[in-house]
């Protein structure tokens, strides 16, 4: 038995999805067993029910969803007695006994199981009942009612026999969801990749055998993972169900610099096919640059390349000459092209404001008489040109893409007064002494009339 379970019900609109999921047309049957402590027998309305008595508390999340699941085999042997006692059984362990609560029978693809909901605000005393330890305590309650009914025992976490090793499932919820969306088996996978490691020896050998099989390695956040043809990544350590420190000294002979990102393998399998212009056409989409329009009206000077190399290489980046153009690595997953006249940073995502820095700096250094920025959204092009201000450039040194075809007075545009201010703060005047003062002179007086 496996329980799961979570605070939720923080909106209206929370509440009106957890209904819409609980009597999903998705499923086979859905049968509402018992609804319990509320004014009415409509689900949503009782949902929102209880979210609405939460508001009189400090409760962020008034209400507490919890499924009870079963082997495929066993869930026909659990009547409607049984699945409501376990009900009751996790109530008591998660202490919500005497709180309102919906109870939900689901049949999906052949499978049945279980949904309560409860609210975590007792009606009466308006107290709010904790949900720490709810992991613990769904376990407790599993191994009790395996015991009970003679069910299989699932390994848990929390629950496990000292100095038993930690269980590691195969795939996690939200694997199984991405199963059903891109039908790619998460056994599937898990299984190439276990055939991959035994007629391997080192991480290069590895790498090799899972790109025979449709499989690439790439740079995840917390180190080398598994993506399949449809960009969704994998955990190499819980596919073999493995050690992170036996994964990770298997795959330590592999060059990480060397690897591609999630996100690249994402935005390749996204790009349609079609001829190579096309191709080439989506690629510089994904390019964030500048250049100087002073040097891109002649010919392009191939001794700039040669300066460039020297300055990337001065502030500690790596640099590969690659014939026309050199590829500086930046920190993280962003490449930087330098042609000289001519930067671009390839990258998915909106570049960063110190990528943005560093692009200026660098044309501000080689002496870019006027700047020019082009790819990217109206958004990279705008900071860009704050940026190109902040270092010193004239507004009529700048120039942006996204602002062709415009009218001169609306391109080159003033700029709003907030920004002027923090770009050009006013100096602070200095006092001066004021002049001595002359004594005035005397008005005559008038003459009398005569």
């Amino acid at each position: 038995m496996i329980i799961k379970g979570s605070s939720r019900g923080q909106s209206t609109a929370d509440t009106s999805a957890l209904a819409h999921h609980l009597l999903s047309s998705e499923n086979e049957n859905s049968e509402i067993l018992e609804i319990r402590g509320v004014t009415t027998n409509d689900l949503a309305g009782a949902l929102e029910e209880m979210r609405l008595v939460s508001l009189g508390t400090r409760a962020k999340r008034g209400l507490y969803h919890s499924s009870i699941n079963l082997d495929r085999d066993e869930a026909p042997t659990i009547g409607c007695c049984r699945w409501l006692a376990a009900a009751d059984e996790l109530e008591r362990q998660l202490g919500l006994a005497g709180h309102q609560r919906a109870i939900v029978r689901h049949v999906k693809k052949g499978r049945e199981h279980l949904h309560v909901v409860w609210s975590r605000v007792h009606p009466t005393t308006l107290k709010i009942t904790r949900d720490s330890q709810n992991y613990k305590k769904h376990e407790e309650v599993s191994r009790t009612l395996e015991a009970r009914w003679g069910l299989r025992v699932v390994a848990g976490v929390h629950t496990r026999r000292r100095g038993a090793p930690r269980p590691v499932a195969i795939a996690t919820h939200p694997d199984w969801q991405v199963q059903e969306r891109t039908s790619i088996s998460v056994r599937d996978v898990a299984g190439a990749l276990v055939d991959a490691w035994t007629t391997t020896k080192t991480g290069r050998a590895l790498r090799v055998a899972v790109e025979r099989e449709g499989f690439k390695l790439a740079l995840g956040r917390r180190g080398i993972i598994l993506v399949d043809a449809a960009g969704t990544p994998h955990s190499i350590s819980r596919r073999m169900q493995m050690k992170v420190a036996d994964v990770e000294r298997r795959l330590s002979d592999i060059d990480k610099a060397t690897l591609p990102t999630v996100q690249e393998i994402a935005a390749l399998s996204r790009r349609p096919t079609g001829s190579k212009k096309i191709m080439q056409k989506k690629a510089q989409n994904t390019g964030f640059g500048a250049c100087d329009t002073q040097l891109q009206r002649g010919r392009r000077p191939g001794s700039l390349l040669g300066l460039s190399a020297t300055y990337w290489r001065a502030l500690g980046y790596e640099v590969e000459d690659a014939e026309d153009v050199l590829r500086v690595q930046l920190p993280g997953s962003t490449t930087l092209e330098d042609c000289g006249d001519r930067i671009t940073l390839i990258r998915v995502g909106e570049p960063t404001d110190d990528e943005i820095r560093i692009l200026v700096t660098a044309g501000k250094s080689r002496g870019w008489e006027s700047i020019r920025f082009f790819g990217g959204s109206e958004n990279f092009q705008r900071r860009a040109r704050v940026e190109a201000l902040r270092q010193g450039y004239q507004p009529k040194q700048i120039s942006l893409e996204c602002e062709d075809g415009m009218p001169q007075s609306t391109a080159a545009a003033p700029l709003p007064e907030h920004i002027r201010r923090r770009l050009f703060p006013p100096a602070v005047p200095q006092p001066t002494r004021r002049p001595p003062s002359t004594p005035a002179t005397p008005i005559p007086d008038r003459e009398p009339r005569q």
